[in-house]
């Protein structure tokens, strides 16, 4: 706001230019009374002063000193109340106001002080506020519209230059965005993850009270960026914290913890839709998966119909305690959701049973490997450790609930005998099913040992080790060697000793295969 902008505003329209017109563009950052002589020690660039020369009315000098003084000081102009304690205005100090430029106004003796000033310090805060936000770095995050959470986050993690993650008011990792360094008080981005900050439990708990109050806390550990802490609010519940990385670009706390409520304001509105949204495709998919069932089966014989079990340590880890406004099983859905949109030319239908997660994949006749091959390069690429088993083609609906005891067995049977592997299917690890059943069978233990006894002794325990690996590489004797990380004579050695405790030839195939299907039925056993 300049002079000119002044002279439109309130009562200060009823005012006079009597000198220094050619100064309306004297910008102007203050306002205040003045009816003291001592102006130097207050005085501040662009301010306006208003007096009505009330102490110094009969000296022409000393108020021409002190237009003198606001000149030096680069002030804005100055409004004198005329005809209530001063008639005139001094000849000179008129002068002077002309030739520097610096705007004298008049107001009539009966316009209030407050009908002048009101307005102006409204319009000065108004622009004061602009300035703010025009400035702040999340103006354009708040004006702008998201099509998810996860979009809102990446664009305040791109404003702060630093990692943004949102946890439950247990401090359980929801979402954390793809730009992630270690900090004091997370080293993982792990789904459903705890913090690793000693005292989190606590800290956690004192948040859900005080940033009702506060809206705002800040974590401090030395030698981190400090982390602002903001809450997430529904219901006069704190249900969530975003953590945003501090740095001093940002401003200071207190002013960065005003512009941000806004943002995570927004943050937790796409939290929430997003809840509800995944509550509906739920709801959507099991009323899918009714209507699967109650087709006639010549619908479903113009396709191929599978299905798929879900297995990772996070699903485990997520858990939703009864006052929560949130579905942790929700957020696995939508992890599982982004994972079946990748898999070309298929359609899928989620659901849940028994606390599993499963998919029924439909894609055209005889291209279900080609959605296989895609499953297992998914689990393989997933950022959250993931595990798939599939089993085989449905040939028709009733067989639903095979398929789905099927993908349950090949789950469990290639977490225990594969953990290393992320992808199982039934055709790989179904013989494992009958192999299983034979170990709780006297005949076949009894068998077992009469085979393998001298290789169970604790001093042979190497031998049969070595055994094993042997016969794992097809009894190649160079590959089992580099395995095992020996030279190929010390494996031959070794060979040899089982050959004698066990009064077997292991070049053999048939006696491999003896020593192969006994070696499997007694891991499978442990």
């Amino acid at each position: 706001m300049n002079i000119q902008d002044a002279l439109t505003i309130g009562d200060l329209t009823k005012s006079t230019i009597v000198a220094g017109s050619d100064g309306v563009t004297r910008k102007i950052t203050s306002i205040e009374v003045m009816e003291v002589p001592e102006v130097v020690s207050w005085v501040t660039s662009g301010i306006l002063v208003m007096t009505t020369f009330y102490s110094i009315m009969n000296d022409e000098e000393k108020q021409t000193e002190i237009v003198q003084t606001l000149i030096e000081k680069k002030a804005a102009g100055i409004v004198i109340k005329l005809g209530r304690f001063v008639e005139a205005l001094p000849d000179r100090m008129l002068s002077i106001a002309n030739k520097e430029k610096f705007p004298i106004i008049i107001i009539p003796k009966d316009v209030s002080y407050i009908n002048v000033l009101a307005p102006l310090y409204e319009r000065l805060y108004k622009e004061k506020q602009l300035r703010e936000n025009a400035d702040h770095p999340f103006k354009n995050f708040e004006s702008k519209s998201f099509s998810s959470l996860s979009e809102a986050m990446e664009e305040l993690s791109e404003i702060v230059n630093g990692t943004i993650y949102l946890e439950d008011a247990e401090s359980t990792l929801l979402y954390s965005t793809r730009k992630f360094l270690p900090n004091g008080w997370r080293k993982s981005n792990s789904l459903f993850s705890k913090p690793n900050y000693m005292d989190y439990e606590s800290l956690a708990v004192e948040w859900r009270t005080s940033l009702m109050q506060k809206r705002v806390a800040v974590l401090k550990v030395d030698g981190f960026r400090d982390i602002i802490i903001m809450p997430l609010i529904s219901n006069k519940h704190v249900f969530g914290t975003l953590h945003i990385p501090y740095t001093d670009k940002l401003g200071t706390i207190n002013s960065l913890s005003e512009h941000l409520h806004e943002a995570v304001n927004k943050i937790a509105e796409l939290f929430m839709n997003e809840q509800l949204y995944l509550q509906k495709k739920r709801i959507q998919h099991l009323k899918l998966l009714e209507e699967f069932n109650q087709a006639e089966d010549k619908l479903h014989d113009e396709k191929d119909h599978f299905v798929i079990r879900f297995q990772a340590d996070w699903f485990e880890k997520s858990y939703a305690p009864a006052d929560y406004v949130m579905d942790h099983s929700n957020i696995i859905l939508k992890e599982i959701l982004s994972i079946m949109n990748v898999v070309p030319e298929c359609s899928y239908i989620l659901f849940e049973k028994h606390g599993h997660f499963y998919a029924l994949v439909t894609c055209m006749k005889n291209t279900d490997m080609a959605a296989i091959h895609s499953l297992e390069k998914v689990a393989a690429e997933s950022i959250h450790p993931l595990t798939i088993a599939a089993v085989p083609v449905m040939k028709n609906s009733r067989m639903l609930e095979d398929s789905i005891r099927l993908a349950d067995k090949t789950m469990e049977i290639g977490r225990l005998i594969r953990k290393e592997e992320s992808f199982y299917t039934y055709d790989q690890l179904g013989i494992y099913e009958i192999l299983i059943d034979l170990t709780s069978r006297d005949l076949v233990t009894d068998y077992i040992q009469s085979i393998l006894e001298p290789l169970f002794l604790d001093q042979n325990k190497e031998l049969l080790d070595t055994l094993e690996i042997y016969l794992n590489e097809n009894g190649n004797v160079t590959k089992a060697s580099e395995k095992l990380f020996i030279h190929r004579r010390t494996l031959t050695y070794r060979l040899q000793k089982v050959q004698d405790l066990l009064q077997m030839n292991i070049d053999d195939s048939e006696i491999r295969f003896i020593l192969n299907f006994c070696i499997r039925i007694k891991s499978l056993a442990r």
